[in-house]
């Protein structure tokens, strides 16, 4: 048994691989295991796994059909060994101590997972973005340098950063763990489950992980999957009740329908109808579910109950949009005659 297991989705990353498998391979911690999922890929990725594995025992390659990141690192969970599990993104590079510092760190401090920092840099300038988000300044604030668990950060649980690359777990821990498969976004049920689980994490306020952005890509394009935020959100609620944490069903229905109505107002018009069929089908699926819910009957944002009314009786995306939008007209003028009064 080896003490850490490297899983390795890989997607058509041929530019990057060789750079990403070079980081994993050259760690000052040797004893590991390199899993790579070729999750279907089209160019010439699996050549690059290949000539590498040549030369490094510790590789081991799993070619399968397409179907995400999640259902490859599911399968990379099936055929690991290791005490530890690192999940590493193709297009990404590690620093070269990282295994060492995090396997020291999770030992001695007995937990179920290392939480740490990741550099966010531009490819063509190598420019490092500050961005809190990555950096988790708020976190470190709360827990200096103690072991901490859901209870000990309850009003920022949500708040944390959610890539996997970005922890080291106890193979123990997450074994029962998995990924939610086609969906986009299926980081956050992973990592919340994880969160919400955990009795003793550590935050490492160290960068070890260097994630690369395109700098021609600076907005992600709307298209119907990103309603999968609608699937995810409704996991994230569950889990909320599973593990009795019921303040954050203000934040998560938040996600449900502010969230989803802000994607489908800002979508272009040809892609508005797509966009709207999906949302009430969502909605449709769910229904029972959120009005069982005492939070949805009783307290959720009159304004969101409304924006789920409106997708239920429309009958198109123009009327949809219209009804969500004479609720905010109202809502002004009640306002305004209130002044006046």
């Amino acid at each position: 048994m080896v003490k850490i297991s490297v899983i390795l989705p890989v997607y058509n990353a041929e530019e990057y691989l060789e750079e990403c498998l070079e980081s994993i391979a050259n760690q000052s911690f040797k004893d590991i295991e390199i899993i790579c999922v070729n999750d279907g890929s089209t160019d010439a990725s699996l050549d690059v796994l290949e000539k590498r594995q040549k030369h490094d025992s510790r590789i081991s390659i799993i070619t399968r059909e397409n179907k995400g990141a999640g259902a490859a690192r599911n399968v990379g969970l099936e055929h690991a060994s290791g005490d530890y599990i690192y999940f590493m993104d193709s297009d990404d590079y590690l620093e070269l101590t990282a295994f060492e510092e995090l396997f020291e760190l999770a030992n001695n401090k007995n937990v179920d997972f290392v939480l740490f920092k990741i550099n966010n840099f531009y490819e063509d300038t190598k420019q490092t973005l500050d961005d809190d988000y990555y950096n988790m300044p708020y976190l470190k604030s709360e827990v200096k340098e103690e072991t901490f668990n859901y209870e000990d950060i309850p009003e920022i649980a949500l708040d944390l950063c959610v890539c996997p690359p970005g922890c080291l777990f106890s193979h123990e821990f997450i074994k029962d763990l998995r990924f939610p498969e086609g969906l986009l976004f299926e980081d956050n049920v992973f990592f919340t489950h994880a969160i919400f689980k955990a009795d003793r994490i550590y935050f490492h306020d160290k960068f070890l992980y260097n994630r690369r952005k395109r700098s021609n890509s600076t907005t992600t394009p709307i298209t119907v999957r990103s309603i999968d935020t609608i699937d995810i959100t409704n996991m994230l609620l569950d889990l909320c009740e599973e593990y009795d944490h019921p303040r954050h069903k203000g934040e998560l229905y938040y996600r449900i329908f502010h969230n989803i109505y802000m994607i489908f107002k800002k979508a272009d018009s040809s892609q508005k109808e797509q966009l709207f069929q999906k949302i009430k089908h969502d909605y449709v699926k769910s229904e029972d579910k959120w009005r069982g819910d005492e939070y949805f009957r009783n307290e959720l944002n009159p304004k969101y109950k409304h924006i789920f009314n409106c997708a239920l009786k429309s009958k198109n995306a123009e009327k949809f949009e219209k009804c969500v939008d004479n609720y905010s007209k109202e809502s002004r003028l009640k306002r305004l005659r209130n002044k006046l009064l």
